[in-house]
């Protein structure tokens, strides 16, 4: 009785040709999925093997005040590394200092107030 019941369901009813081709596909698509899961964290971590640019600028600041590098070698890479730095935390580099022609120069001072009777700041 429960053969019967078992050999009349549906799932044995369908045909097998059908049936494992649809179940092979989705078993890729879930292996398909989980490898680009994998591959994305294996990209991401492997960008932190090496240290980071500020634990750099540590190391060679310990040099310099034990005297292994000179200040001018220390100002080199720190100027290198610092850029690194900036680059890495989207901070922005310094900004030039502005041209002395550019410049505009305040008005001198009037000993009288103007016409107005109001002046300027």
């Amino acid at each position: 009785m429960i053969a019967n019941t078992l050999l009349g369901s549906p799932l044995f009813a369908a045909d097998a040709g059908r049936f494992f081709p649809l179940l092979y596909l989705a078993a890729a698509l879930v292996v398909g999925a989980l490898v680009i899961v994998l591959v994305g964290r294996w990209r991401k971590g492997s960008a932190t093997l090496g240290p980071s640019a500020s634990d750099e600028l540590a190391q060679y600041r310990a040099l310099y005040e034990r005297g292994a590098i000179s200040e001018e070698e220390y100002k080199k890479l720190r100027s290198l590394l610092g850029g690194e730095i900036r680059k890495n935390l989207d901070v922005p580099g310094k900004a030039p200092p502005p041209a002395a022609d550019k410049v505009q120069a305040s008005p001198p001072p009037a000993d009288e107030p103007p016409a107005t009777g109001i002046r300027p700041t």
